[in-house]
């Protein structure tokens, strides 16, 4: 049986590559692709997810454009990109599918209130999901869950104190933390366990069709971005695919804490930060379910499993993808 999801993100490479996993996996029915403003300008966004959708072949949902910009903060800017290859820069050179008409925050609540209880997993800031609650509060006992790739328990990613995804908008993370919603975090912490190494690449090199070479080019284009530092994982962690895949999992997959999770709006040095209480030391219950550590193998081999099987079912004519 498969789990029907709803993706909401930035793409930006490994979001794009969160897309052929959602669309791909065996265990998911992809019902909506929604872009905001994050890694890049939602204009380029938009686009972007479009161009990883054309990749899908009969697996293809659709997809819109949503947020340009964060509930009250300024936007912010991604500081490290990858000007030659992938999709940092523009791409005109590869296919898109045609962007649906409707904003982001209304397809959200079209596909749910049309096609029953879905999974929201959410890889990039979370304005999309936070106005979609707020001004559709009818779909609510719709959603079954969120899962979202954000959030730290330990250091920040864009500050010291704060994770880029909630930092983007931290009054939206702060208002989708609070609905009241099943929430599955998986933070940066646990996440860098599963990195972007020469094995995993050579996996995804093995699958001989245009989505595979796209992938690898996403994925080399990922490593080449990387700025490991003191505390820093040995190998770029490959972030945002792993959120459609612990949507799909079964128990097993990763390990679980059940925790208080609340947004820092008021602090001048931790801004946007995570509070994650594991202990209960704040006297509030759990909210979240917080992943702390994957099946590496498993999550490996999901990922490219998810690619394969997209492989398999797609018949395009061949594109020129930079590697």
């Amino acid at each position: 049986m498969t789990k029907r999801i709803l993706l909401d993100c930035d793409p930006g490479n490994d979001d794009a590559l969160a897309i052929l996993v959602a669309a791909g996996h065996a265990g998911l029915d992809l019902a909506a692709v929604t872009t905001g403003a994050g890694h890049l300008d939602g204009r380029r966004t938009a686009r972007n997810g479009a161009i990883a959708m054309a990749f899908a072949g009969p697996f293809r949902a659709p997809v819109s454009a949503g947020s340009l910009d964060p509930l009250v903060r300024e936007r912010l800017i991604a500081g490290v990109l990858d000007m030659e290859r992938a999709l940092d820069p523009e791409r005109p050179d590869l296919d898109a599918v045609p962007l649906d008409p409707l904003h982001s925050v209304d397809l959200i609540a079209d596909r749910i209130r049309s096609g029953g209880p879905t999974t929201i997993v959410t890889t990039g800031p979370f304005t999309n999901l936070a106005i979609t609650l707020r001004r559709h509060p009818d779909i609510v006992p719709q959603i079954v869950r969120i899962v979202s790739l954000a959030g730290a328990w330990g250091l920040g990613t864009k500050t010291a104190a704060a994770e880029w995804n909630v930092l983007c908008d931290p009054e939206a993370a702060a208002i989708v933390f609070e609905a009241g919603i099943p929430l599955t975090l998986v933070p940066i912490d646990a996440a860098s366990e599963v990195g972007i190494d020469d094995e995993l690449v050579a996996a995804v090199a093995a699958i001989d069709a245009p989505v595979g070479r796209f992938a690898v080019e996403l994925l080399t284009s990922l490593r080449s971005t990387f700025r490991p530092g003191r505390f820093s994982p040995p190998a770029m962690p490959l972030n945002d695919p792993l959120a459609p895949l612990v949507a799909a999992a079964d128990p097993g997959l990763v390990e679980t804490v059940a925790a208080r999770v609340d947004i820092e709006l008021a602090g001048r040095h931790t801004y946007g930060r995570t509070v994650v209480d594991f202990a209960g030391k704040s006297g509030q219950p759990p909210n979240c379910d917080v992943v702390v550590s994957f099946d590496v193998a498993a999550t490996r081999n999901a990922f490219v499993e998810a690619l394969r099987r997209l492989a398999d079912a797609t018949s395009f004519p061949q594109q020129e993808i930079h590697s």
